[in-house]
């Protein structure tokens, strides 16, 4: 994956500004990055999730959410998705996206011609790197206990581990 080392980069920043006992645990990761970017953040069931959608991170003007579908199974890996694409700095959903998801079907040609943009998709990988991003920090969580705490010696386990 191209994007790998800025995945990896990502993941050691947040081993690296966890405090305490937050490296121990996708709560207090959460909490970490939630500090870092000087926003406060909620996580919860969304019941108002589209069909298909496992969770959602919401940009709220003064905080952030993350919601997961009442139904998921991997919550924890739903959440850890959803905090790869804060992480990472991506900017969410396209809004054709949001509005056919929202809007009855009749209005869905009106929507995409309001909001027909010429620009590249980016979604595919954002969404790869967000599941980097998932499976390196619980594979790092899962492995606390038995390894160090500095992010560094992990980096290197996972490189050497691929």
């Amino acid at each position: 994956m191209a994007h790998r080392a800025a995945v990896t980069r990502a993941v050691d920043h947040l081993f690296r500004i966890a405090v305490g006992d937050e490296a121990r645990s996708l709560t207090g990761m959460a909490n970490a990055l939630a500090r870092d970017r000087g926003r406060p953040l909620l996580i919860h069931e969304g019941p108002d999730l589209p069909s298909r959608v496992f969770g959602q991170w919401v940009r709220n003007p003064d905080h952030d959410e993350i919601k997961y579908a009442l139904w998921v199974h991997a919550r924890e890996r739903t959440i850890a998705h959803e905090l790869g694409h804060m992480a990472l700095g991506h900017v969410g959903r396209p809004a054709i996206e949001l509005a056919t998801d929202y809007l009855p079907p009749e209005s869905h040609d009106l929507a995409k011609l309001m909001l027909q943009r010429d620009c590249t998709d980016t979604r595919s990988t954002e969404e790869a790197d967000a599941e980097a991003f998932a499976s390196l920090l619980l594979r790092r969580l899962k492995g606390s206990s038995r390894t160090s705490h500095n992010p560094a010696v992990r980096s290197r386990l996972d490189e050497a581990l691929g």
